[in-house]
């Protein structure tokens, strides 16, 4: 995943905390849908660096895998619970 510092127009945006533990759970499962399809598709970044887009954007935790379009969050992730769901969300 690419690391970035500000939200993507179009895409899916995984905003994660570094000390969080599910945080690093929901990263290695995002690896994993990731690696179904060729380069980096899903950008990450570190919610303490983007406060204003996640207040902005109505980010109520995290990890979050957020769906962006035209600049919009569209539709939201918060319960990873496998790497199954986590695909059926980007394949929407």
């Amino acid at each position: 995943m690419k690391e970035v510092t500000a939200a993507p127009e179009n895409g899916f945006l995984y905003v994660y905390a570094p000390m969080c533990g599910t945080c690093a759970i929901a990263s290695r499962m995002l690896e994993i849908v990731e690696a179904t399809k060729d380069g980096e598709w899903i950008q990450q970044a570190n919610g303490n660096f983007i406060p204003e887009f996640l207040e902005q954007a109505q980010v109520m935790s995290v990890p979050a895998l957020l769906k962006i379009e035209d600049n919009q969050v569209v539709s939201r992730l918060y319960a990873f619970q496998s790497v199954q769901n986590v695909f059926a969300f980007c394949a929407e």
